[in-house]
């Protein structure tokens, strides 16, 4: 009987969303007695590991999937997450930038890699990485994950400050320029053949993004702010 690895990933993925890590390493484990030269099997089950806290024994795993091929992304992502988790930060931002030095189209290991920087709120390093690589790859629609990442993030940060001081408006304007660069991306990616759920995420986002905008915008006035020309006619030709 040909093995279906799509289907076994998918039952692999079930078993761990509803918290059955234990049976899925075991699921895993006897698979890899058939093809113990799987790396993407060895990888799930360093993930698997991970889940269950056996850390030392998923670092193994993620280690000997490196030490065949250094360049396996999500083993290197895999590895990545566990030191950062560990507290090894210096190790995990080493390991990443190492492999995005030779692998420069890392797009996983560049999203993890600012998701460090910003933990360590180094939130100017993990921006512009973010920006450089959709520059480098911008015809590729997953150069585009840490960039929206960060965005949201900082999004975020710039709300509660704005909470907290409600007439600043240089924290305003700066929400306002972080809403619009989000809807830059959105359009950027509505010109890509993507998936359905990643097309549904974006048509979310844009609709979000733009009712945040207006809300913004209606707000200025009981904040003594004004809203500049050009940021409305931006607005408006997002809403066309």
């Amino acid at each position: 009987m040909q093995f279906d690895r799509d289907d076994f990933i998918r039952q692999v993925r079930k078993l761990c969303q509803d918290e059955r890590e234990t049976d899925a390493e075991y699921l895993v484990k006897n698979t890899l007695a058939k093809f113990p030269d799987d790396l993407e099997l060895i990888t799930k089950l360093g993930e698997i590991q991970a889940r269950l806290c056996k850390d030392l024994e998923a670092e193994s795993t993620f280690r000997s999937v490196l030490l065949r091929n250094p360049n396996y992304e999500d083993a290197v992502c895999g590895l990545g997450r566990l030191l950062d988790q560990a507290l090894r930060t210096e190790e995990a931002e080493q390991l990443y930038r190492d492999f995005i030095q030779s692998n420069k189209q890392g797009h996983c290991a560049v999203e993890d890699l600012c998701r460090l920087l910003l933990s360590e709120e180094r939130t100017d390093e993990a921006l512009e990485l973010a920006r450089e690589h959709v520059n480098q790859f911008e015809n590729h629609s997953g150069a585009y994950d840490a960039l929206r990442y960060v965005l949201h993030i900082l999004e975020d940060q710039l709300e509660s400050d704005l909470n907290d001081d409600r007439e600043n408006e240089e924290i305003f304007n700066g929400l306002v320029t972080n809403l619009f660069e989000q809807l830059d991306v959105v359009v950027r990616l509505e010109q890509f053949s993507i998936s359905g759920e990643l097309h549904r995420q974006i048509e979310d986002d844009k609709i979000r993004l733009l009712s945040e905008l207006e809300n913004l915008f209606t707000s200025a006035t009981s904040r003594n702010i004004v809203v500049s020309k050009d940021s409305h006619n931006r607005f408006s030709s997002y809403k066309e």
